[in-house]
């Protein structure tokens, strides 16, 4: 098993860490770009119509094969810079938290834990990342959710943007459920590394690591994500508040779960391969110098 660049008081540069982030983003969103247009799909029809079998037979009949890949373009770009700053912010920030538990031990001793000190470094983490980012997420979904045949029709999105200010559109509750997915996701992810151990000739760990990480942040986070995608593709001024209560009457419980088999099927190899690609090119830039 290689070095756990993430682990508590880490030192790794804030330049190797965006670089790194910024290729285990890439990769990831490579190979599981179809899922994510189908989850988005999925998270957006009518209560008892996100079938995934249902809306992939749909989507490929109606709009081709590279439909799938439908938002690629601005979800590539979000991907390469949300690992960048992700991983770039969760170092610094995991050095920074790390000084001020040894400096304050007796205050900050419950932080100082290993799963609460990767909890709170990787709220911040998602925080930073999905407020430089947020609208390449947003144009990602109404890319995604468009049943144009084109490819690209990023000119007919850009024409739902109304202003500016409409970029940001519904980044509350985005910024809450990304944060707090990003929280447990390191927290998962250092518990599963500090477990694993005794297994370090284990091939891959980095990446079952980070698959086990996904899963259990997206499956706690899923209901936020719903509405925060609600959130994005709705026309009018509705506070994330008012469009929770609109999917809890239209199916209860159930509608803020449709589609979250797709999303952990999703989220779990994308989890894996972010992580396994951000810990291997650290691991290059030591074995060769860089």
């Amino acid at each position: 098993m290689g070095n756990d660049h993430l682990s508590r008081g880490n030192t790794v540069s804030p330049v190797r860490s965006a670089v790194a982030g910024a290729i285990s983003g890439a990769v990831a969103r490579m190979f599981t770009a179809p899922l994510d247009t189908i989850k988005i799909r999925m998270q957006l029809a009518p209560p008892g119509q996100g079938r995934f079998g249902a809306i992939v037979a749909a989507t490929v009949r109606h709009e081709g094969v590279r439909a799938l890949w439908k938002g690629n373009v601005p979800a590539e770009i979000m991907y390469v810079f949300y690992g960048a700053t992700q991983f770039a912010s969760y170092q610094a920030l995991n050095q920074a938290l790390a000084r001020l538990e040894d400096k304050y031990p007796h205050a900050l001793k419950p932080v100082a834990s290993l799963g609460l000190h990767s909890l709170v470094t990787g709220f911040g983490a998602g925080a930073t990342s999905t407020l430089i980012t947020y609208p390449f997420d947003l144009l990602r979904t109404r890319l995604a959710a468009s049943t144009s045949r084109e490819l690209l029709s990023m000119r007919s999105v850009l024409k739902t943007i109304g202003s500016p200010r409409d970029l940001f559109k519904g980044i509350n509750p985005t910024m809450l459920a990304v944060a707090l997915n990003t929280g447990l996701m390191f927290a998962t992810y250092n518990q599963a590394r500090h477990v694993s151990k005794r297994y370090a000739d284990f091939p891959f760990i980095e990446g079952v690591c980070g698959f086990v990480a996904g899963a259990t942040a997206k499956a706690i986070t899923f209901p936020l994500d719903t509405l925060r995608k609600r959130c994005q593709m709705s026309q009018s001024r509705s506070s994330a508040w008012q469009m929770a209560v609109k999917l809890w009457h239209a199916g209860g419980i159930r509608s803020f779960y449709q589609g979250v088999t797709v999303a952990l099927i999703k989220s779990a190899p994308t989890s894996a391969l972010s992580m396994w690609a951000y810990e291997w090119t650290l691991g290059a830039f030591e074995r060769t110098g860089v």
